[in-house]
């Protein structure tokens, strides 16, 4: 194979962007929002203890806030509580904020649109809200933030009318529960039906339908109210305070009163008839999960807290690519994968690396007309199973759908840093060595390939600098770019800036980490997301030739890092010895089973940019058209891609 093939697999084109200028900064968060916040505090060894925040919070447009609410902590009912913090807006719409419940965090998160596509906000966004989670604390906290705006003039009952579908989940000294909320709310205080699908840990993990009858709410002129939820549920049973957003799309909520800490989130569903085709796109969305043992002692005993944001890519076709810096066992990590989704046409289903039929987890959020098309604009969901089913994940998670971001003349798009090989969108950091892919526009007049190495660092009148250094460039084109990323980078973070030599983009940072493993891969007709994996021939691993449970093959990737003996950016990798991946913990899985012989991890001998893993295949490993093939690094996992494997 030449240098061609793998510019070609990096060559996948994302969606085209508007013409007119639009991107994020801290003017476009100003005025008055509604939040709630869930915080976990699993100190080893330590009874887990769980807080729970509400209010309403202000922004000033320039990077200062204030917060009134009530702060619950343990099971004593929740009492006044209010602070300020600070937040800076990035232009592709990611956010730091600082977390209202503990001031030495910060919230890592997003601004997502929560409205129509035709509003005048930055990023063409009618309304916007806020999901996050401090997913870089130093200490044991895992949380979920959630905020939406406000309204300005007058609520009321009737603002509330029509069906929702809400998220919650409950920490208490006995455990998690999560649940799936089904509301019909009739404008004047009442909700007609309410049913919840859900489990909890005092209950074995086993899920259960429950109605509930009587429930009530009230509204304020502003806003604020209180909903009752009754007595017979055993999973979402008595008062919460709660908070409407000004078109009545948005609901969430959380427990005042004296016992466990909770929140509620909550969209009106999906007006009309929905399908997988209406959730198409970039989404921002946060989580905060819980995972218990069955048979665990007590009930967090040998639990797993974790927090994560990110961007859930829908692809519109029951397929979609997740990228989240999760926060897990104490320690941050860069995750991209593949989940799959259903959509009935009522706007609920189920999104999950697995499916089982007639799950239902989550659903989706308004209908927003984006010109030609309509798309919802967000969802809600719960880690919950299938009814009569135990599962031990307790959860709750929320996206909604990315500001879309444009500018004239050469324009590198903030959010158009991606993994060359993966294509795992923001927050997926880059790493020294690794092959990426930029998207914008006017970046050159006509296509151009570099046909030799080292590679060159200007390409049809283009240069791209990172970090201020000029890096090699494998393709250029009028919307998309391919370069690599110079070696010896140091940092949490890095800057890109493209030019033409009479016109340069504004400067784009991204993370940078250690490792960014993502594996080429391509469509075959079976498989969205085959892998670019070979035989010891050096054939490609097809359907018709597929790999076999015990042998040995090749998967090519790019984002291992830094090599040794050293590679030089832009030039051929190192053949004679080979160079060797400095990471010490690079494991390989296929259909979840550990490979347990890695023979090779590094660059690949004569390209630049390329990684290659000569592994073997256990004999453990599950056999099926498509088992997937996972990498997992001191900083990183990517569980993108899949192979054939038989016996």
């Amino acid at each position: 194979m030449r240098i061609r093939l793998f510019a070609a697999l990096c060559c996948a084109a994302l969606a085209s962007v508007a013409a007119r200028a639009q991107v994020l900064d801290n003017a476009a968060l100003s005025g008055k929002y509604f939040f709630v916040q869930l915080l976990a505090d699993s100190p080893a060894g330590q009874p887990v203890a769980a807080r729970n925040l509400g209010g309403s919070i202000t922004f000033d447009g320039k990077g200062a806030y204030g917060y009134s609410g009530k702060l619950g902590v343990g099971t004593a009912a929740a009492t006044a509580a209010s602070g300020q913090g600070v937040y800076r807006v990035a232009d592709n719409g990611s956010l730091t904020l600082t977390n209202p419940i503990r001031g030495t965090l910060e919230v890592r998160g997003w601004l997502g649109c929560a409205g129509s596509g035709a509003g005048s906000l930055p990023g063409g966004c009618g309304d916007l809200l806020i999901v996050g989670a401090s997913t870089e604390a130093a200490d044991s906290s895992y949380d979920f933030f959630l905020a939406i705006r406000a309204p300005t003039g007058t609520a009321g009952a009737a603002l509330l009318n029509g069906a929702y579908t809400a998220a919650s989940l409950r920490l208490a000294d006995n455990g998690a529960a999560s649940a799936l909320l089904s509301l019909a709310a009739n404008g004047n205080g009442q909700f007609t039906s309410l049913t919840v699908l859900g489990h909890a840990t005092d209950q074995g993990g086993t899920n259960a339908g429950q109605p509930v009858s009587g429930a009530t709410y009230t509204l304020n002129a502003d806003g604020t109210g209180a909903a009752s939820f009754g007595s017979t549920s055993t999973l979402v049973s008595g008062s919460r305070e709660i908070f409407i957003s000004p078109d009545g799309a948005y609901l969430i909520g959380y427990s005042s009163a004296a016992g466990p800490r909770d929140v509620v989130v909550g969209v009106k569903n999906y007006s009309g008839s929905a399908a997988a085709a209406n959730f198409e796109g970039d989404y921002r969305i946060a989580e905060l999960t819980v995972e218990t043992l069955a048979n665990a002692r007590t009930a967090f005993d040998g639990a797993t807290f974790s927090a994560g944001s990110g961007t859930v890519r829908a692809l519109g076709n029951g397929r979609a690519l997740l990228s989240e810096r999760l926060r897990v066992l104490n320690t941050r990590m860069d995750y991209s994968g593949v989940n799959s989704y259903q959509v009935s046409t009522d706007g609920g289903g189920a999104l999950a690396p697995k499916l089982a039929q007639d799950l239902k987890n989550m659903a989706l959020g308004p209908a927003v007309n984006l010109g030609t098309v309509v798309r919802a604009a967000s969802l809600a969901g719960a880690q919950v199973g299938l009814a009569g089913k135990a599962s031990y994940q307790y959860g709750i998670f929320f996206a909604a759908r990315a500001a879309a971001l444009s500018g004239a003349g050469v324009f590198l798009n903030p959010n158009g840093v991606v993994n060359a090989a993966s294509f795992a969108p923001a927050p997926a950091p880059v790493c020294p060595g690794a092959i990426v892919s930029l998207f914008g526009s006017a970046f050159a007049g006509d296509k151009a390939v570099a046909t030799s190495l080292p590679l060159p660092t200007v390409l049809g009148g283009l240069t791209v600098t990172v970090g201020g250094t000029q890096g090699p460039l494998f393709y250029v084109s009028p919307g998309q770019v391919n370069l690599q990323i110079p070696y010896g980078l140091k940092g949490s973070s890095v800057s890109l800036k493209a030019g033409t030599g009479t016109a340069a983009s504004s400067e784009v940072t991204v993370p940078l980490a250690a490792t960014c493993p993502g594996v080429f891969f391509y469509d075959d007709g079976q498989s969205l997301f085959r892998g670019v994996v070979l035989h010891a021939d050096y054939s490609l691993v097809t359907a018709g030739k597929p790999a076999r449970l015990g042998e040995t093959v090749l998967i090519y990737l790019t984002g291992l890092g830094e090599l040794s003996p050293a590679a030089t950016t832009g030039a051929a990798n190192p053949e004679s010895p080979p160079g060797k991946a400095l990471d010490p913990a690079i494991v390989v899985y296929f259909g979840g089973e550990a490979a347990l012989s890695v023979a090779f991890a590094g660059g690949a001998p004569r390209f630049a940019g390329l990684n290659q893993i000569n592994v073997t295949i256990p004999f453990s490993a599950p056999t099926g058209s498509a088992v997937a093939v996972a990498i997992a690094t001191s900083t990183a996992y990517t569980d993108v891609v899949d192979i054939p494997i038989s016996y």
